[in-house]
């Protein structure tokens, strides 16, 4: 296993368009909790080699555990992987969770790169999305990010909201420039059945983009990562050099093995996926009782693996082993309009990014 996730449940509120396992009461300790994750990761320890390189504590909301928290969980990894090894420690924060005393706390902890959950630098649509910070909250949490010491920051960014104009998502830029970020993760607003987003959109109370509007503001967001020195590397993310690059995602995009640990959080070891179920008490329990709490397990075939392989390898600039795409035998005006060849390579080209759930329709 070369990554480790960790997956932090806990959020003070629930965002509308989310459809990560997250809760917004609990009754159990944070310490609690961290024990259970300590006790799954002895577990797996004893079944597989944790060659850990990559570390992530995903969410939920991990900023809402205090440092010391991490800081005493820190003190325990120790004994169970090398640390030494470990390349990159990620921790997704909000931006109304932590101030400065708390990122220094973080980098001595460990951590080297912070993924903050800005989403939007407008007021409007930060409203829009039900999200509870404020612009004034970004800005001072990437202030403080810099004065604690941390110089790889990633900002996670959403495009694609009702009214959205290309000059609205201009400005957007104007901040990531102003505070020296290096790494840029920009998604399309997805709207997933089960979320209050869903409903809002079946009752006329949400109104998404047309096509057209996309494709606008789509070519407005590349123009804009350009303008500003960033080079995208996958669908929705950028980097400002090959180093800032996510270590931990592109395992999952180059399907190598990883490990996730903790409630709701899935595994994949090169043959299998496996899937914690989304309670956390029930998985508490059951790492009390050394019962390994897991939903299903996922054989994969090799014609399944392959299939794995071409769909998220495209997800890359970098793409796939070309013969993955061309043995489909794709009408040969589809590979020139939306591919591009390198060596023995393929990968989609911009225009292919943004149609790309309708041409991986046509591959598998």
């Amino acid at each position: 296993m070369k990554g480790l996730y960790i997956h932090i449940p806990f959020c003070n509120q629930k965002c509308p368009y989310c459809d990560f396992f997250s809760i917004t009461q609990w009754k159990v300790s944070f310490e609690s909790y961290f024990e259970a994750l300590l006790k799954e990761l002895e577990y797996y320890a004893s079944l597989y080699t944790l060659n850990i390189k990559t570390i992530y504590f995903g969410g939920g909301t991990p900023s809402v555990v205090p440092p010391k928290v991490y800081k005493d969980f820190f003190s325990r990894l120790g004994s169970i992987l090398d640390l030494s090894k470990v390349e990159e420690i990620t921790i997704e924060v909000n931006p109304e969770s932590y101030g400065l005393e708390e990122f220094i706390q973080l980098r001595e902890i460990g951590f080297n790169r912070v993924s903050v959950g800005v989403q939007s630098f407008s007021e409007e649509n930060l409203k829009k999305l039900g999200r509870k910070h404020s612009v004034k909250h970004s800005l001072e949490t990437l202030k403080n990010l810099s004065r604690a010491g941390f110089e790889n920051i990633s900002v996670d960014l959403i495009w694609g909201l009702p009214q959205q104009t290309p000059q609205q998502l201009r400005e957007e830029f104007k901040y990531l420039s102003d505070f020296g970020i290096v790494h840029l993760s920009a998604y399309l607003l997805t709207v997933y059945e089960e979320t209050p987003l869903y409903l809002w959109v079946e009752e006329g109370k949400f109104n998404l983009p047309e096509e057209e509007q996309i494709e606008t503001l789509y070519y407005t967001l590349l123009e804009e990562t350009k303008k500003i020195g960033f080079q995208r590397y996958e669908i929705s993310n950028f980097a400002k050099e090959e180093k800032y690059r996510s270590k931990h995602n592109l395992l999952y995009w180059k399907m190598e093995p990883f490990l996730g640990i903790g409630a709701g959080a899935w595994s994949f070891d090169s043959k299998k996926r496996w899937f914690n179920k989304r309670n956390l008490l029930t998985y508490i329990e059951a790492w009390n009782k050394r019962t390994p709490p897991v939903e299903e397990v996922i054989d994969l075939s090799e014609e399944e693996l392959l299939r794995e392989t071409l769909i998220m390898g495209l997800r890359t600039t970098e793409g796939v082993n070309k013969e993955l795409v061309l043995k489909k035998n794709l009408p040969k005006e589809i590979i020139e309009e939306f591919f591009t060849l390198k060596g023995d390579k393929i990968a989609f080209n911009d225009r292919g990014f943004l149609l790309s759930n309708s041409i991986l329709s046509m591959l598998i």
